[in-house]
């Protein structure tokens, strides 16, 4: 039996459909367009959406928990409830991201990670995001410092065997001794390579870039400033093409008109949105922990003990939101950072992140306040909003 989606908003998201009808067809789109324009098919399950908005799934690259739950909590259950929690705010895509351990700890969290993974090929984590340990303890941002590695060849083969091959992004501070040897040989897996939590300058990002860099996580935090003798991951970031910039949108970690600035900079194709999403996500207010720190959540806003910002309680769809109302972003745009892009870093754009005939049907429909409504993926409504 088809599914049909009619009379929504439909971002694709390179333009919108106004009064548009989508045909779902097994795990694919079948097609899409004007409904005047298109034939429903008999046996079809017709869902209205008219004053809806429909967009692709949106693809978030890093998540370390969400809905009380962590991809490090001990028991290997809450993988599947974070999976969840994020399913319900429209992420058909996401990498489980995992930070600095001891050696021990880290290695069995992401064997836990890459076994589950592998056993749930309908689960929408699609690998990890190492987010270190190979990180520079002055930018340690709410990483625990005691648990940061020194960059080693052997210790990197210790994590991508762990991982199973699964290992698809790691954030890395390639001014570390030893981390451009590490950085070639992650590339030289398909690893993708993000700067983060890193004091290089420039000169060491364009050797980073020469040795895989390719990203840069979470834009503005855990850098140094940006000065005018100076230039370093600030600067590169915005000159280099090469790299791509993750955004949590969340108006906490960079103001909106920072954001507006890096849209004019940038442009929609070279910004990626992330969560950065902690446990604390969706949750009451009160105490958390992050890497065995205490944190603290109070106006969705969650710091350590001395005010460092420690991930977000940020959902995509509320990024979406945030961009088009607080920093003057085109839907549209808006949209294609929260989905095709982070596809585009995974190397599954080609099935994901565009809603047209013959893509996979990862589908997000939102109400006039970006609230999920429903979320399809593979073809399947895997949730629908109580009213």
């Amino acid at each position: 039996m088809s599914l049909v989606l009619i009379g929504g908003k439909v971002v694709t998201p390179f333009r919108i459909l106004n009064a548009a009808t989508i045909v779902i067809k097994d795990n694919k789109i079948y097609e899409l367009g004007k409904s005047s324009d298109v034939k429903i098919p008999e046996d079809a399950k017709i869902i209205d959406c008219s004053g809806k908005t429909i967009t692709p799934g949106f693809v978030d690259l890093l998540v370390h928990g969400g809905g009380g739950y962590a991809f490090a909590d001990e028991n290997p259950e809450s993988i599947g409830k974070v999976a969840r929690y994020f399913l319900e705010h429209g992420s058909t895509t996401m990498l489980a991201s995992l930070y600095a351990q001891p050696e021990e700890l880290l290695l069995k969290d992401i064997r836990k990670l890459s076994d589950y993974i592998l056993a749930h090929p309908e689960s929408n984590i699609k690998g990890i995001h190492m987010e270190g340990p190979y990180l520079n303890k002055e930018l340690k941002g709410a990483m625990n410092e005691s648990y940061l590695w020194k960059p080693t060849v052997e210790s990197w083969n210790k994590m991508w065997d762990a991982s199973q091959g699964l290992i698809r992004l790691m954030s890395i501070a390639p001014e570390l001794p030893g981390a451009i040897e590490v950085m070639r040989e992650a590339s030289y897996r398909n690893v993708v390579l993000s700067i983060g939590h890193s004091m290089a300058n420039y000169d060491e990002i364009e050797l980073a870039i020469d040795n895989g860099a390719a990203h840069v996580t979470h834009m503005f935090n855990a850098m140094s400033p940006f000065h005018h003798r100076k230039p370093g991951v600030i600067l590169g970031a915005l000159l280099r093409n090469e790299l791509k910039i993750e955004l949590i949108a969340d108006t906490l970690h960079v103001h909106p008109a920072v954001m507006e600035f890096l849209l004019k900079v940038k442009g929609s194709n070279g910004i990626i949105l992330v969560s950065d999403s902690i446990r604390a996500g969706g949750m009451h207010e009160g105490e958390y922990d992050f890497a065995d720190q205490k944190v603290y959540m109070k106006d969705s806003k969650a710091v350590l003990k001395d005010g460092t910002l420690a991930g977000s309680t940020l959902t995509l769809n509320k990024a979406i939101k945030n961009l088009v109302v607080t920093a003057n972003a085109k839907l549209t745009d808006a949209v294609r950072m929260a989905g095709l892009n982070g596809a585009k870093v995974i190397n599954l754009e080609h099935t994901k992140g565009v809603l047209s005939s013959g893509r996979i049907a990862d589908i997000v429909v939102m109400d006039d306040e970006y609230e999920v409504d429903m979320t399809i993926q593979d073809g399947k409504i895997v949730y629908q909003r109580t009213k």
